[in-house]
């Protein structure tokens, strides 16, 4: 009886090609402009491997084979329309925490808000966070404007939170984080804003309606030629983005802001943030906090 013909079983190679996929140096610094052009950021070499790791996941998903391809996609008319914007939300780093740099906060007293809101063009407190991430600046800022106010009876505040990232926007909007992430709300706002769930087991907190009715979040690329938040904002945070940015294109983006930042309005920037310019209409108060000025200083 004949012995039974053995069949050679393929190799099932088990790793996905975009997995082993390299970055090299050209492509990497196509990618590189790509990100400065859309985002205003200059990436330096020591972003090669985060750059690597995070766009290995839109390979994937677009099938395509090598990090040179998506570079052409992106390029190309498709790629702007359908793929850009997710390009954008792999290679931003979102950062932000619940009252980071208090010190900006503690400026914003009860007293400093009312002033701020009864020197405005309507008498309505509007708070623009340029830069909001996930959203912790922007209800940081609601909860001290609704406290302030009295909850809205001694002067209506409304507060708009933009930022480039259109997935990280829909983390802000849904405003659910955890235990951990309030820990730095101080106590008399954590119950008066933050609600828990029933189930003691659940770790995470809601941001309360009356909060949510008054902040309204939209997507803005501070590298637009043109914003479009409105005008006579009475403060502007924009903080620890302009450090990705190069300084001429960091004065640029100060310059726009200033546009919609009504006189004797604040702006204020994160603590690694510097501006130095005297064609900016703006005056050091303390702290990188600015006041917008009627026209830029001689």
């Amino acid at each position: 009886m004949p012995a039974a013909s053995l069949q050679r079983v393929p190799e099932v190679d088990a790793v996905p090609h975009w997995t082993r996929v390299s970055l090299d140096d050209r492509v990497f610094a196509e990618l590189v402009r790509l990100v400065k052009e859309n985002c205003g950021i200059a990436l330096s070499d020591m972003k090669r491997t985060m750059l690597e790791t995070r766009l290995r996941r839109r390979l994937m998903v677009n099938d395509i084979a090598d990090f040179g391809a998506y570079a052409a996609f992106l390029r190309s008319d498709r790629g702007k329309r359908e793929e850009m914007q997710f390009f954008v939300d792999a290679v931003v780093t979102n950062q932000t925490s619940f009252f980071r740099e208090l010190n900006h906060f503690e400026h914003l007293t009860p007293a400093e808000l009312k002033r701020l809101a009864k020197e405005g063009n309507d008498g309505t407190l509007k708070i623009w966070s340029a830069a909001c991430s996930s959203g912790e600046e922007a209800w940081s800022l609601a909860m001290i404007a609704d406290e302030a106010s009295r909850g809205g009876t001694e002067f209506p505040w409304k507060i708009l939170a933009t930022d480039i990232s259109i997935r990280i926007l829909t983390a802000a909007r849904d405003a659910i984080y955890t235990v951990e992430d309030v820990a730095a709300v101080p106590e008399r706002l954590r119950q008066a804003y933050l609600m828990r769930s029933r189930d003691p087991d659940d770790r995470r907190v809601k941001v309360a309606p009356e909060l949510r009715r008054n902040v309204r979040f939209g997507q803005i690329n501070l590298m637009d030629a043109d914003y479009r938040p409105g005008s006579g904002m009475d403060v502007i945070f924009c903080r620890n983005v302009l450090i990705y940015f190069e300084p001429d294109v960091q004065l640029q983006v100060v310059a726009k802001l200033c546009r919609h930042l009504r006189p004797g309005g604040l702006l204020i920037l994160g603590h690694s943030d510097t501006v130095r310019s005297k064609a900016l209409p703006l005056r050091l108060i303390r702290g990188n906090i600015y006041e917008r000025l009627r026209e830029a200083p001689r």
